[in-house]
């Protein structure tokens, strides 16, 4: 199980390593350099790509519990409340420096800035919920009306919303600093499972995650503080101290995002929420970057 999860981790690493490369060399010079794209665009494809296979995960596990969603709703629901912000801003930037854009790319940004449709992400929110209901009422059914309602805000917010906070730290800052986000959560992931495995003796939530310590839980914040000290340190942009308590703060919301999934899970009466050999599934991928995500807007602002 060890070496499944630290081959697909390598693998899966390197892949994200890529994608951010090619995400932040090809967006030089965007939109007058030929065969450029937008800052974010391949963050953007990537997360589009991935949000219908965790929206079915997530309907799986809400399926445990006797509740339906609809997987197209959600996902197209998802994927329009994560672009929704980027679109705006990438606009916003086409209308600023428009040499070298093409036609039909000046006419959405026109629009984008006319009819300014900030509101669009509570607007889908409020459809998708709707939806739930008329879905029950046209099977003339009443049972499981709220809590469908419920469970597709629950994954449109966990799945479309959260990860959407990444694209606008993309814009503002670069590729590199939303890797250097994932590198302090998952620097957390990884010094709460080792510190756990090493020194671990107290549960810290018994109930909910029995194989997670106190222990754990303080290595791994110490290691994500530790990454992120380092990592400014070779930056001008913060002070070492900064990012020491970057870790600690990233550290601490990915490792609630991470309780948070296994409360989902538990409530499923499941260990994994997929088949992905060694790792569970996406949504055990993503849990804890999801909850950093605002984390790490807000610090940022």
């Amino acid at each position: 199980m060890f070496k499944q999860r630290l081959i697909f981790g390598l693998l899966f690493g390197i892949a994200l390593l890529l994608m951010f490369y090619l995400d932040q060399t090809r967006s030089v010079g965007w939109p007058a350099r030929p065969w450029s794209f937008p800052p974010g665009a391949l963050m953007a494809i990537t997360m589009t790509i991935a949000i219908p296979f965790a929206t079915a995960e997530m309907r799986n596990l809400l399926a445990h519990e006797h509740v339906k969603i609809s997987l197209r709703v959600c996902s197209i629901s998802a994927i329009l409340c994560m672009l929704w912000p980027w679109l705006e801003q990438i606009s916003e930037m086409l209308l600023t420096h428009p040499q070298g854009a093409a036609a039909p790319a000046i006419v959405i940004a026109h629009w984008f800035h006319t009819v300014k449709p900030h509101y669009l992400v509570p607007t889908v929110l409020a459809l998708a919920m709707v939806w739930a209901f008329v879905m029950y009422s046209r099977k003339e059914r009443i049972d499981g009306a709220m809590a469908s309602a419920g469970g597709s805000l629950l994954a449109i917010t966990y799945l479309g919303v959260l990860p959407g906070f990444f694209l606008p730290i993309r814009l503002s800052h670069s590729a590199g600093m939303v890797v250097s986000i994932l590198l302090m959560v998952k620097g957390a992931d990884i010094g709460a499972y080792a510190f756990g495995r090493w020194l671990g003796r107290r549960k810290l939530i018994a109930w909910l995650s029995p194989g997670k310590t106190v222990e754990g839980f303080v290595g791994g914040l110490a290691f994500a503080a530790i990454i992120g000290s380092v990592l400014t340190h070779c930056s001008s942009e913060f002070d070492w101290w900064e990012g020491a308590l970057a870790g600690l703060l990233l550290g601490a919301a990915g490792q609630f995002g991470d309780l948070l999934e296994s409360l989902l899970k538990r409530d499923a009466g499941v260990k994994d929420s997929g088949s992905v050999p060694g790792v569970g599934g996406i949504l055990d991928l993503i849990d804890s970057p999801l909850l950093a995500a605002p984390v790490a807007y807000w610090m940022l602002k």
